[in-house]
């Protein structure tokens, strides 16, 4: 099960399965937690803590996590501090991944026809868009030529709107933008790097957002062509 799973440093210790439900309990291979004040690594346990987390369906089933997140006691500072893991964030209730997942969907679809997909609430799905719109996406840009950006209205009515940047020849996600100010959606791109900047050819756009200038400006080689519907 742990090589189903997938998830580097995470080892499966018991699972529990139903028709529709994979139930995993899952720790992590590194026995220390890093003090986020001081940066100390600490071996004191201090307290279990078990919380469950949602993750990517395997074979048509959802996936549940039982995940101990550790207290650590910091020998340097004296205080108690939850450790970081790598796949999910504090205080949420889903995987990086699984969220991506969800975002990508969200992408091509809306948010009420995913949730209702999904069993989630809608308010549930928004958190997995704004969560991963927040996070540096790892994808590999090296081979980028084709860019679209695009706007996504996410909830009718609500201005709820993420700029959407994807690699049209692949259709991966590339980053996402919570906010439509050209400087958010130009720091997203400068990460990238000036040489990937200045091989993308096209960049694809969406009309009702005034970026032309900014793309002509970052990607100087690039041909822009702009989408009128």
């Amino acid at each position: 099960m742990t090589k189903i799973l997938n998830l580097p440093g995470v080892i499966v210790e018991d699972s529990k399965e139903t028709a529709e439900t994979l139930i995993l309990s899952v720790r992590v291979e590194k026995k220390t937690g890093a003090c986020p004040r001081c940066g100390r690594i600490s071996h004191r346990l201090h307290q279990n803590k078990g919380h469950l987390v949602r993750d990517l369906p395997i074979g048509g089933r959802e996936v549940i996590l039982k995940v101990n997140r550790r207290r650590f006691k910091c020998e340097n500072c004296q205080k108690p501090f939850s450790e970081t893991l790598d796949f999910v964030g504090n205080k949420k209730s889903f995987t990086y991944r699984y969220a991506q997942s969800v975002t990508e969907q969200v992408i091509h679809s809306d948010v009420s026809n995913v949730a209702k997909n999904n069993g989630l609430t809608e308010e549930e799905v928004w958190s997995m868009v704004i969560s991963v719109a927040k996070k540096v996406i790892p994808i590999n840009v090296e081979n980028l030529k084709i860019l679209g950006i695009d706007e996504i209205s996410l909830v009718k009515g609500q201005g709820k709107i993420i700029v959407v940047l994807v690699d049209l020849e692949s259709h991966k996600l590339l980053g996402l933008v919570p906010s439509r100010t050209q400087s958010q959606i130009e720091k997203v791109m400068r990460q990238w790097g000036g040489k990937v900047l200045s091989q993308i050819e096209e960049v694809s756009m969406d009309m009702t957002g005034n970026y032309k200038s900014l793309v002509q400006k970052m990607c100087q080689n690039a041909q822009v062509t702009v989408d009128n519907d």
